[in-house]
């Protein structure tokens, strides 16, 4: 058998290397594995991640904000002129 070349990709992944795939802690990994985000298997003691799990992840997460945008912080103040006028009733 021919020995693979360093261009071949693998199928699976260990934590440690998700973590660094995906910017994200052991912690973090750990939670959404346990919440079934993201799937994985046990290869005996190890647990592997496969890499189209890690793909379809990352696709559910743009999917579910588009925009890239967290929402967070506070909202824009706008300019005069478009903030609504309230009438004053008598």
């Amino acid at each position: 058998m021919p020995p693979l070349s360093k261009s071949v990709e693998p199928l699976v992944v260990a934590p440690r290397q998700a973590c660094a795939l995906l910017g994200i802690s052991n912690t973090r990994l750990y939670h959404i594995l346990g919440t079934g985000e993201l799937a994985s298997y046990h290869d005996g003691r190890a647990r592997r991640i496969p890499l189209a799990a890690i793909r379809k992840y990352i696709a559910e997460r743009l999917a579910a904000n588009p925009t890239g945008k967290r929402g967070r912080g506070r909202p824009r103040k706008l300019p005069a002129a478009q903030t609504p006028q309230v009438e004053a009733s008598a």
